[in-house]
């Protein structure tokens, strides 16, 4: 059985413009056109609608790349050189045995 764009409507429950939506993005499966009418084939009592397909993401939505930072405790490095922990660095900074004989 073949029916227009009005009776396709009432009998899916949507609006006649809906409808044309559809019709026009090739989703309503059998659906051609006669002049200037739509001729849409009822399966089981119904027209039959395919599944569109979802667009790509919008671009306000998408999350944003962590920033990468290091954080520097500077209480505890105040802290390590007021107790004297900064041996470590004294060590780097003094010529090793090695070196001194090179220069001669």
């Amino acid at each position: 059985m073949l029916v227009g764009t009005a009776q396709a409507a009432e009998l899916l429950g949507i609006s006649t413009t809906r409808v044309r939506q559809l019709l026009k993005q090739g989703r309503i499966q059998g659906a051609y056109k006669i002049g200037r009418f739509w001729v849409i084939p009822l399966f089981d009592g119904m027209p039959v609608i395919t599944k569109g397909s979802r667009g790509p993401k919008a671009r306000w939505c998408r999350r944003l790349p962590a920033l990468t930072f290091i954080h520097v405790n500077q209480h505890a490095i105040r802290q390590n050189k007021k107790q004297g922990h900064h041996a470590a660095t004294k060590n780097l900074l003094k010529p090793t045995q090695a070196c001194s004989k090179l220069v001669v």
